[in-house]
């Protein structure tokens, strides 16, 4: 960003762009649209260079250099963005993404100079910039006044909060109707990296304790993620999430105390059911978490069982930089991505060491390995058993967890192929947890490639629900339509997710598979592309478009997207099933049938996808596949 950005006004639409007072306004009101430092750099980056295509790497350089963050942030931040500028799913007519490149902004701007728009505002008590919709009240003293007065009351307001009695307590309305909460990432005083991740460290804290509890339902982590950057309107939050009350609260962590302030909000009108503020030295965070959850049960009257109080007030460390790492290693297991889930194993792994008997860093190394197993490009052989040690481990020290029964169980089903275990492990976790969403979307999909298609509908619309802004919950509603192949319902299913993020590589995925079975190859080839790109590179999803291009008459096409999956495996290995798929597509059944007897041979996980996978129609009768399906016990 240039000194002549701090000189300039930028207008465009109904919007102005202040980069010297970091100011966004909305007119004709005049309003400030709320942006976090973060949101207010990209998009100016973005409105300095409008027309021109901004990468991510230059993005995350800018305005992200030397912080603890992935891309996740950046997709994030430019999600809050449209949400503030007025933007409909798949209606960007402020930013445009360009998939696996970057964003442009292409709404036409104007760039005035400062001292101009004021000597015209002086004037005129008001200036009209060109363009029949750009009304400007601009009157310089009483803007001044007003910005004066305002910094007077917050540096009041903000003394006062930090400096009131601890623990003041407002008596809570009638709560007893609330059934739904969200808990919002808390936001920091402090800018910092360390600071930002203690609020989402936090908040993840209490939604984890709170989970446990039957009589609530409590929004994942992974729904309330995308606020963690921004300053969002906690009641247009709880609408948007579907939740009966919202908390959100503040957090500062300085001179060796921790300082939070929590608000708890009915959605429906706005009351306030409950307030109250926390000092305490920063070595007694476990006792703030224990705090602040049994304070929010008492608040919304709920009765608890013996089994839930035990849950609501167990600690399993009192080693802080074991909680610090494992904050971490949260963090990026929420993301994702095969780099991220790496991160993740690392940060856990680091946890272990500080304290080898914490139960949740061992399940989410476990539920890290399984993930990873299925994500990496690069196939190891002991990502599975690995992912059995761990989860085995976690359940020896508590074994009710539920996150260690979910990576068992899918330990069990990718692995080991033992459908009743795999499904044992499932319901043992949902009994664990019952508002784990992850557990119920996993078990779905599992019932789905059993083909027990109602069942399956049934448990990843409850997913859907209790993580209503996940992306790969709201993807899984469309995975049990298209393993029975009933491409149109599928379709219909997928249109939640694109309009969370229309770049969701899986998502793409699904719907080039969609397109496949109703025969629309050129469609379908065209997703896959974008899927691909999303992802890295997915040769998965690259085998998937052979048989797409192969369908569509381009088979020089097809066979040169396997020479390219067949170089990649000279630098890395490959799982064996996607070479399988990839043979079978391009109608090379011997080959394709060694190529499977290889990967059962080595327990390649993706083998679950045999059973309904498109690449293999033209197999389906020969005697080899017959038989390896009998060997799977399909």
């Amino acid at each position: 960003m240039t000194d002549k950005a701090t000189e300039n006004i930028y207008s465009f639409e109904n919007f102005q762009l202040d980069p010297s007072r970091k100011l966004l306004l909305r007119w004709p009101e005049g309003e400030a649209v709320p942006l976090t430092s973060k949101a207010f750099q990209v998009l100016l980056l973005l409105v300095e260079n409008s027309g021109t295509l901004v990468t991510k790497d230059d993005l995350m350089a800018t305005v992200w250099r030397d912080s603890f963050v992935e891309e996740a942030n950046l997709t994030q931040t430019i999600s809050v963005l449209r949400r503030n500028l007025g933007e409909k799913p798949n209606q960007h007519r402020f930013i445009v993404t360009e998939t696996g490149k970057g964003y442009r902004f292409v709404t036409e701007v104007k760039e005035s100079n400062r001292e101009d728009l004021i000597n015209r505002a002086e004037s005129a008590g008001f200036a009209k910039e060109s363009g029949e919709d750009q009304k400007v009240n601009f009157r310089k003293p009483s803007l001044i006044a007003f910005i004066g007065i305002l910094a007077v009351l917050l540096s009041v307001g903000v003394y006062y909060f930090w400096n009131k009695p601890k623990a003041q307590v407002s008596q809570p309305s009638s709560a007893k109707e609330v059934k739904a909460i969200a808990v919002l990432p808390f936001r920091n005083i402090e800018s910092d990296e360390e600071n930002r991740l203690l609020g989402i460290g936090m908040a993840d804290a209490v939604i984890t304790k709170l989970s446990h509890i039957e009589s609530i339902v409590v929004r994942q982590t992974k729904s309330v993620m995308r606020y963690a950057d921004s300053t969002p309107d906690a009641i247009k939050v709880g609408r948007e999430i579907n939740v009966d009350a919202v908390l959100e609260g503040n957090i500062q962590k300085a001179g060796g105390r921790i300082r939070v302030s929590v608000r708890l909000y009915r959605v429906s009108d706005g009351a306030l059911l409950w307030a109250e503020s926390f000092d305490e030295r920063d070595t007694d965070i476990f006792a703030l978490q224990d705090s602040i959850s049994e304070r929010i049960a008492n608040a919304l009257s709920l009765e608890l069982n013996s089994e839930e109080r035990e849950k609501l007030k167990r600690r399993y460390t009192e080693n802080i930089e074991a909680y610090q790492l494992y904050n971490k290693g949260r963090f990026f297991w929420n993301n994702r991505s095969s780099e991220d889930l790496r991160k993740s194993i690392t940060f856990y792994e680091q946890a272990i060491a500080k304290d080898e008997n914490y139960a949740p860093a061992h399940a989410g190394l476990a539920e890290s390995y399984v993930l990873l197993q299925l994500f990496s490009q690069s196939q190891e052989k002991d990502f599975f058993p690995k992912a059995r040690q761990a989860a085995e481990k976690a359940l020896s020290l508590d074994a009710n967890l539920a996150e260690a029964h979910t990576a068992l169980a899918l330990y069990k089903e990718q692995y080991e192929w033992d459908w009743e275990g795999a499904e044992r492990e499932f319901q043992r976790a949902i009994s664990a947890n019952p508002n784990y969403a992850t557990a119920h979307q996993w078990y779905g999909e599992f019932l789905a490639f059993m083909g027990r298609t109602e069942e399956s509908i049934a448990e990843v619309e409850k997913a859907a629900e209790l993580d209503p802004l996940s992306l790969s919950t709201n993807t899984a509603r469309a995975f049990p339509y298209l393993a029975a192949r009933l491409y149109d319902q599928a379709i219909e299913k997928l249109k939640p997710a694109m309009e969370l993020e229309e770049d969701f590589p899986l998502a793409l995925y699904y719907l080039g598979r969609s397109y496949d079975g109703k025969g629309l190859y050129k469609e379908s080839v065209a997703e896959y592309k974008k899927a691909i790109a999303g992802s890295g590179g997915s040769t998965f999803f690259a085998s998937a478009m052979i048989y797409a291009l192969e369908k569509g008459g381009q088979k020089a096409e097809a066979e040169k997207v396997f020479a390219e999956i067949s170089e990649i495996e000279i630098k890395q290995p490959i799982s064996r099933y996607v070479l399988a798929r990839s043979l079978a597509a391009l109608d090379q059944k011997e080959k394709a049938l060694d190529a499977l007897e290889k990967a059962f041979q080595e327990r390649d996980g993706l083998l679950i996808v045999l059973k309904i996978d498109q690449n293999f129609d033209q197999m389906r009768d020969e005697l080899r596949f017959r038989a390896l399906l009998k060997k799977m016990r399909f």
